[in-house]
């Protein structure tokens, strides 16, 4: 079962460090330069965790362009649960969603996940 906690939650502390860590340690790779506070308090985040086990976080943001775009991060070799998460989260928002795949394993989730790409990096679903 995959659990789903927002900062808000007392859970979230459970795992809050160490996904601090998963995230600054992939920062670089999912090009946001924003610190692991900011995103926590200005985006509307999720963390997911199976087992005691941290899987990552997803979080959704409006873009400078007025988008909703989304972005996230994961642990290594947990492509599947991704997709399952990625997939939850997805029915939580309507409309236009973007997402800009920095590399192949990100395409093909947002691929498989039903996104569409709109022009280079960028890919669209509409939900």
């Amino acid at each position: 079962m995959i659990n789903v906690w927002i900062p808000s939650q007392k859970e979230f502390e459970n795992f809050r460090a160490e996904c601090k860590e998963l995230y600054e340690s992939v920062q670089d790779k999912i090009c946001d330069p924003n610190t692991f506070e900011f995103i926590t308090e200005n985006t509307f985040f999720f963390l997911f965790e199976s087992e005691g086990k941290l899987i990552g976080g997803i979080y959704y943001y409006v873009n400078d362009d007025g988008r909703l775009y989304l972005n996230g991060f994961a642990n290594r070799k947990k492509h599947n649960l991704c997709l399952e998460c990625l997939k939850m989260s997805l029915d939580w928002f309507k409309g236009r969603i973007y997402a800009e795949a920095q590399n192949r394993a990100s395409a093909l989730c947002l691929l498989r996940c039903g996104f569409k790409r709109d022009e280079g990096n960028r890919f669209v679903i509409t939900k």
